[in-house]
């Protein structure tokens, strides 16, 4: 038995205990019978797996502070694995809406599918197995592993890279190569086997939230408030002046990749439709189910066009109107440029410049097949299938991609926050056009007065 080890592990537990919130819905004990049906590799009290898988995926790239009101939502649509197996991916994508980073909640789906097929629907209590599920990792399959049933294997993310190489004081690290990952996971093992570690799970949860809210990952790190003190060996070499600092010195700052700059054009195709509702026009809008692989995948979107991350690669008629807006060749089909968006991924730096094309109709909507604007040439009317069959010709994307949704259907749908913040633009937009007309009004109005 280590003692040094030992007393880290208790420090560790210890502090977690007093500064862990418990009202976390994820943070729930059942018993096993409850969760598994069995009390085989279990404790007597014990975290839902399902829950813990749920929150360690939706903690990904998110704020704690989201992800509760995200957790309870997606739990209280797919209780179990059970019944996440069974759901579509629309509404898998529509739960998760909001969040980003999509691909996760499919890979939940997936993962719920193969603990089915595979597991009888129970996930399993090792690390090992829990690595054979689609999309969990070694660190998810340690987390849930080690905080369910108590197994003795480290969980390591960021938060625990940078807690342990200060420990050790290990300089010249880059915390993002895998050889610093690969050579971290041997020393916080070695730390929770040669305790020997009697709460795993707390231990690992401790580290992971020293290292958030202690040992920061910006700034100055908290020493004064850190349980590990006494037992850090950086905070030891910056007392005795081998080094100005902790931060940016243990470990290395990483460098951050430069982001590719992409500048999109995007046309929102609205159709307005009669007075339908107390002078309310009915809306609808175009959208465009993106391809499952790659940035979005499988997401809606207005129809777009990616160019390059210089203006000078936009044909200059591309400015202006989209080319199947002069292939249609509508009379009257108002195109007005609303602005641009700035949308930042973790690769992409996306500046989104955003056109409307509105669409009016002389009848109300439910209506006929003639529906929509003249063309100047026929005199004949134009509707949504024919203006969504010109996208799919331009655009070259698959007529089954391609749909017209209200409002309200496009916000209850998997709409991304880009999708969403490009159509705030829009209403923003005639908010201030309906203003402007206003003070017009009122305006004319003093002017008739004086006279």
């Amino acid at each position: 038995m280590n003692e040094l080890y030992r007393a880290v592990q208790k420090a560790t537990i210890e502090w977690f205990h007093i500064n862990e919130k418990r009202d976390l819905p994820w943070r729930q004990s059942f018993s096993p019978t409850d969760v598994l049906g069995t009390t085989i590799g279990a404790n007597d009290c014990m975290r839902n797996p399902y829950h813990v898988w749920v929150c360690e995926v939706m903690s990904q790239q998110t704020q704690m502070g989201t992800v509760i009101s995200y957790f309870q939502r997606w739990v209280s649509i797919f209780p179990t694995v059970a019944v996440l197996a069974e759901a579509s991916e629309e509404s898998v994508k529509t739960a998760w809406s909001g969040l980003g980073y999509y691909r996760r909640a499919l890979y939940l789906k997936k993962g719920a599918e193969y603990v089915m097929k595979h597991f009888n629907g129970r996930l399993p209590v090792t690390a090992v197995e829990l690595q054979q599920i689609p999309g969990i990792g070694p660190y998810t399959a340690a987390a849930i592993s080690s905080i369910c049933f108590g197994e003795k294997v480290a969980s390591v993310d960021g938060n625990v890279v940078r807690v342990i190489t200060r420990l050790r004081c290990e300089r010249e690290v880059d915390p993002k190569a895998a050889k610093t990952m690969k050579a971290v996971k041997q020393w916080a093992q070695e730390l929770m086997d040669e305790g020997p570690c009697e709460n795993p799970g707390a231990f690992n949860e401790g580290l992971m939230k020293i290292g958030s809210s202690v040992c920061k990952p910006s700034g100055r790190p908290l020493c004064e408030e850190c349980p590990l003190q006494r037992f850090c060996k950086s905070y030891a070499a910056k007392a005795r002046g081998e080094i100005e600092a902790i931060e940016g010195v243990i470990p290395l700052r990483s460098i951050a990749a430069k982001k590719k700059r992409e500048i999109v054009i995007s046309v929102i195709h609205e159709f307005r439709y009669g007075c339908v509702n107390e002078g309310m026009m009915e809306r609808r809008f175009v959208v465009i189910q993106r391809p499952e692989g790659g940035l979005l995948g499988g997401m809606l979107e207005f129809p777009s066009t990616t160019y390059g991350s210089s203006y000078d690669t936009i044909p200059i008629e591309e400015k202006a109107v989209l080319n199947s807006l002069k292939k249609l060749d509508a009379e009257n089909g108002a195109v007005r440029y609303l602005g641009s968006v700035r949308h930042i991924f973790s690769h992409i730096d996306m500046e989104v410049l955003i056109y409307c094309a509105l669409w009016k109709s002389p009848k109300p909507y439910p209506g006929t097949d003639d529906v929509g604007i003249k063309l100047k040439e026929t005199d004949s009317y134009i509707n949504e299938e024919a203006v969504c069959a010109s996208l799919v010709k331009g655009l070259a994307v698959s007529p089954s991609r391609i749909f017209v949704k209200t409002e309200e259907e496009i916000r209850n749908s998997s709409a991304t926050r880009l999708l969403l913040k490009i159509l705030q633009k829009l209403l923003l937009a005639e908010k201030s056009k309906r203003e402007l007309e206003s003070m017009s009004i009122l305006k004319n109005l003093r002017k008739t007065g004086d006279k």
